[in-house]
């Protein structure tokens, strides 16, 4: 399993990882199985959140047409829209509603999900880090009080070390 040890100057709080960032480079080799293993043996928990994650140019142009989609399904119920106006407004609600979504998703380059986070921690930092399952951080902040104590389970691992 991988461990990383932290190195730290001066006692100042340092970013170890960069949102984007997988955990370790090797995760790039690994099946989405081996990274979720390795996640689970050295997070401090792992949570059920929403989180936000920056899209990768492929996930964005899925986005883009995704939104090409939804635009065309809109122009069509807009031709029928003269003859039925009460109920093209009622079945033009949610495509205006997911163009919108997909728009603000474009143009902000993420979007909220929810699943599976593992937080990894930093003691002597004081960090938290989050990771998605795929092993790219999404989020990092510094602990809190009840987290900077180290649990048994940390100490268990490095000692095996």
């Amino acid at each position: 399993m991988i461990r990383h040890h932290f190195n730290h100057l001066n006692n100042q709080y340092m970013t170890l990882f960069k949102i984007g960032q997988l955990y370790d480079p090797s995760f790039e080799r690994m099946t989405q199985e081996e990274i979720q293993d390795n996640l689970e043996s050295i997070c401090y928990e792992v949570v059920e959140e929403e989180y936000t994650k920056n899209l990768t140019e492929s996930e964005l142009n899925e986005r883009k047409t995704e939104l090409a989609e939804v635009s065309i399904k809109i122009a069509a119920l807009e031709a029928e829209k003269k003859d039925l106006m009460d109920l093209m407004k009622q079945k033009m609600k949610q495509p205006k509603q997911e163009k919108e979504e997909v728009l603000d998703v474009i143009k902000f380059r993420s979007e909220r999900r929810a699943g599976k986070l593992y937080k990894i921690d930093d003691q002597e930092a004081g960090m938290m880090y989050f990771f998605e399952s795929s092993g790219q951080c999404v989020n990092a902040r510094p602990m809190t009080p009840n987290e900077k104590q180290t649990k048994i389970k940390q100490l268990k691992a490095v000692g095996n070390e």
